[in-house]
């Protein structure tokens, strides 16, 4: 870009910026991971898509735990969070979501100590983890769930340390983020179970401040188009490799429709 146009005001602008801070999680492999410096997995990809596509400079990510994203948007210590981020409509009365970009369902992944496990009854007395900030807890407080034996840990890569030594049974959450768990640690010999999942669909939205609806419109239109590109299953083939492997209807499964993104996006409600 040249000084001349850079001077006028013409350089593009999102939230009022040419650079924005997207937050992510770093402890999801296949999600969002950073086990170093460098960032991978799809929401990271969606991230680095979108700010092309806006026209803006690149900026440098940050971290965010599940329970901070909605914090992380109304302190504004993030323009974005793209973490796994399920709309819900109690959040949606605080920030504005624009999504879903991807569709999945609460589901379990077993260890060692869980290779009997092939229905909700196989796990009445069984220990399972979940983690906190996260909509999994709330599915399973149900009293039908009441047999089975659910605690929470800090973050995810508590869970994971667990069902990998033995002493829980299963992790429990959202089947995008298992599998990218069993992909990561293949030689733990971790098994997310395709057939078995509780509870409503979540859909993955992008987070962002209220009060900006023209910039979230422009958003939505983007994710709309990349949901239905071969970009999208570029990205899971990609980073989740085990979804494509296990799951034969996959595309349908996990890819939103335009309905719903309209549906969800830029709201303070979901619309019928």
């Amino acid at each position: 870009m040249s000084v001349a146009a850079a001077c006028s005001g013409s350089e593009p602008t999102f939230l009022g910026k040419n650079r924005i801070t997207i937050a992510h999680k770093n402890d999801q492999p296949g999600t969002s991971y950073k086990p170093d410096y460098n960032y991978s997995g799809f929401d990271y990809l969606l991230g680095t898509r979108i700010v092309d596509d806006l026209g803006l400079q690149p900026s440098r990510p940050i971290d965010v735990p599940s329970d901070e994203r909605v914090t992380a948007i109304t302190s504004g210590e993030a323009d974005l969070v793209i973490a796994t981020f399920s709309i819900t409509e109690d959040r949606m009365k605080e920030i504005d979501f624009v999504g879903p970009y991807a569709v999945t369902y609460q589901g379990f992944m077993v260890g060692k100590n869980g290779r009997d496990i092939r229905t909700v009854k196989d796990l009445d007395g069984r220990r399972v983890c979940t983690w906190k900030g996260t909509t999994s807890a709330e599915v399973l407080s149900r009293q039908s769930y009441d047999a089975i034996d659910v605690y929470e840990r800090g973050d995810a890569s508590d869970c994971l340390d667990d069902v990998r030594q033995g002493t829980a049974d299963a992790v429990s959450t959202d089947q995008m983020i298992l599998y990218g768990f069993a992909g990561q640690y293949a030689e733990d010999r971790l098994r997310v179970l395709p057939d078995l999942t509780v509870g409503p669909p979540q859909y993955y939205g992008i987070g962002m401040p209220k009060e900006h609806r023209a910039d979230c419109e422009r958003l939505r239109e983007i994710v709309k188009d990349y949901v239905n590109s071969s970009d999208w299953m570029a990205d899971i083939e990609e980073t989740l490799k085990l979804i494509p492997t296990n799951e034969e209807a996959w595309q349908t499964q996990y890819r939103p429709t335009a309905a719903s993104i309209d549906s969800r996006s830029c709201r303070d409600k979901p619309s019928p």
